[in-house]
């Protein structure tokens, strides 16, 4: 490393050292008290115990005076206990403190996580920045609360450190210098033996990431039926095992780096220490040093050498620490879109109009457009359904007009407004959606409806809002009814709803929202025919004059619409209502033939079998 990178690693860690201590200052002054505290006490212990042993065996080898004595030893006994006494009481005064900050650390990365462009929650780079940035907070010995605990050893070690050298010095400012000069190395190959373990923290981020996807699924009981059935318990344990095997390696070398440090650290100590105490040995022979003196400058020179290489190790671990906080710190920094300024007022005038002019789109760090110069209109109140084969690009619409994603190049119009100039957190506000991948969370079932406004549940309309998508009678059978905690993995009263009922439980949730703009993206695709036609019949009453938009693969289920888009690579192919389309005897009418005779053949064959 260079003159000036060092330099610029030196500004760089003074700087997340003044972030932390800025927020810790902010957070909890108290704290910066123990600390102060905890640094006089070390301070103190050694000359104690230095001194003590100075006294008595100079008292002893001369007057053996037994009040002296006696005064001595009281001294080193009471006065060591109550400074540990002290120092252990502190501890665990700030040891909890300690952990609180780390936890304030994390709030900040989980908001961050939370609201950070959606772009970003799809992004293996991001992904794995999170995974270095959750390291830092991850444990209390380990990046942000690991530069805490090690300032607090540092600091105390420090100044102990300064006592042993000043009684060195008093011996010979030579012997100092060599001690020093010694351990210095000691530390000079410690740091590049971290600083190779840094390098692979990419890397070791990764395998984590893989491996803790394998063993969760390996663990999840959501995927149990999925193992046994497809028989994937050897394929996965297989697999679990090859990414460890490669973390294996990756820790070996690792530990190679380590073992030569350690080896050389060895050596030296013994031609170190044996020329300093030879030199002792010596100061007694020839020049009279006193055998307390002598007792004194021996312990001190044990204590310096074991201190100074405590010290330079918590060094290089702060530097390596601070190095976690620089994830953190990085993921923290990851550029959003920049709040306007002056934002457009949203139109006041519903329903909304949306428009979609030469849309281009790709995601993030690929080259393969989804959509080029896409352009169609949803008129106001209108009905329109999205239909097309899976992967041309329906359900990255939804993203776009929600503006979970931002198009690469093109407008997205709200009543001719470009949506980039909306705030982002009201145009949020127009939408209720209902998405192919429905997340339940580990809340009651009243607070799942009513999410957006759970701190005001209303709980008539949320009864109104199940009874709207069908699932009233099954939530009015439960034993506490709407306040029923969801998820059975996470409480003892828990329930487990199907696919079909955790539908139409999003469905209530976007009811219960109310959004001005209605989005339904397979919302039907794991009911049955019955409940599936009952939602149907019924859209009408639930989306009244909003604007709304239908995504199924199923064609039958598009006739309600007004307009009908299908779409292939990426573009409409056709357009027009159920019975212009059929007329138009192109793709749609194609697979809507295919489709209705497999539910025709379907149909005979659940007849025949009932029959039967």
């Amino acid at each position: 490393m260079n003159e000036k990178s060092s330099k610029d690693v030196n500004r760089r860690d003074l700087n997340h050292l003044k972030y932390l201590i800025s927020h810790a200052w902010k957070w909890d002054k108290l704290l910066f008290v123990y600390y102060g505290l905890f640094t006089l006490l070390t301070a103190v212990q050694p000359f104690i115990s230095l001194f003590s042993i100075k006294w008595l065996i100079d008292e002893l080898t001369t007057e053996m005076n037994v009040i002296v004595l006696a005064c001595i030893l009281g001294f080193f006994l009471l006065g060591g206990a109550m400074v540990n006494a002290l120092v252990t009481f502190i501890k665990n005064l700030y040891m909890p403190r300690l952990i609180l900050l780390r936890f304030k650390f994390i709030n900040q990365m989980q908001r961050k996580a939370m609201k950070m462009d959606f772009r970003y929650t799809e992004d293996p780079k991001t992904l794995d920045d999170l995974e270095n940035a959750g390291q830092a907070v991850s444990s209390n010995h380990v990046g942000i609360e690991g530069v805490f605990h090690k300032l607090f050893e540092v600091s105390g070690s420090l100044v102990s450190l300064l006592t042993y050298m000043s009684l060195l010095f008093m011996l010979s400012p030579w012997v100092l210098l060599y001690l020093f000069l010694n351990m210095l190395f000691v530390y000079y190959l410690t740091s590049i033996a971290k600083k190779y373990e840094f390098s692979k923290k990419d890397e070791n981020a990764a395998l984590n990431r893989r491996s803790s996807y394998l063993y969760n699924t390996m663990s999840d009981f959501k995927f149990g039926k999925e193992i046994r059935i497809y028989q994937l318990g050897n394929w996965l344990c297989e697999k679990f095992r090859g990414i460890k095997g490669e973390h294996l390696q990756l820790t070996k070398k690792i530990q190679k780096r380590y073992l030569g440090v350690s080896l050389v650290d060895a050596i030296l100590i013994l031609i170190r220490e044996g020329i300093v105490y030879a030199y002792l040995i010596y100061c007694v022979l020839a020049k009279g040093l006193s055998l307390g003196s002598f007792s004194m400058y021996f312990t001190s020179i044990s204590h310096f050498t074991t201190t100074l290489q405590s010290v330079m190790e918590d060094l290089a671990h702060l530097r390596l620490q601070l190095l976690y906080v620089n994830h953190f710190r990085t993921f923290l920094e990851i550029q959003d879109e920049l709040p306007l300024e002056e934002p457009t007022p949203i139109p006041l005038l519903k329903p909304y109009t949306i428009e979609f002019k030469k849309v281009s789109f790709k995601y993030p760090n690929s080259e393969r457009y989804i959509f080029k110069d896409l352009s169609f209109k949803i008129k106001a109140g209108e009905r329109l359904a999205i239909v097309g084969i899976n992967g041309a690009g329906k359900t990255t619409l939804v993203k776009l007009i929600t503006r979970l994603y931002e198009p690469t190049d093109g407008e997205i119009l709200l009543d001719g407004i470009n949506v980039k100039n909306l705030d982002r957190a009201k145009y949020f506000d127009l939408f209720s959606v209902v998405f192919q991948d429905i997340k339940v969370l580990a809340f009651t079932v009243g607070e799942n409806v009513a999410i957006q406004n759970r701190d005001v549940l209303d709980r008539a309309r949320v009864m109104e809002c199940l009874e709207q998508a069908g699932i009233k009678d099954k939530i009015a059978s439960l034993k506490h009814g709407i306040e029923t905690p969801m998820l059975k993995g996470l409480e003892e009263e828990g329930i487990e709803l199907s696919g079909g009922q955790n539908q139409k439980l999003a469905l209530a949730r976007a009811l219960y929202k109310n959004g001005d703009i209605v989005i339904l993206d397979e919302p039907t695709s794991a009911l049955d025919p019955l409940a599936e036609y009952e939602i149907y019949q019924n859209f009408d009453a639930l989306i009244g004059d909003k604007t709304a938009i239908y995504i199924s693969h199923r064609l039958s289920s598009t006739r309600f619409c007004d307009a009908i888009a299908f779409f292939e690579n990426g573009e409409i192919l056709e357009y027009g209502t159920h019975e212009e389309l059929l007329a138009k005897k192109g793709r749609y009418a194609e697979m809507f033939n295919i489709q209705a005779q497999y539910y025709q053949l379907e149909s005979v064959e659940e007849m025949a079998a009932c029959a039967n």
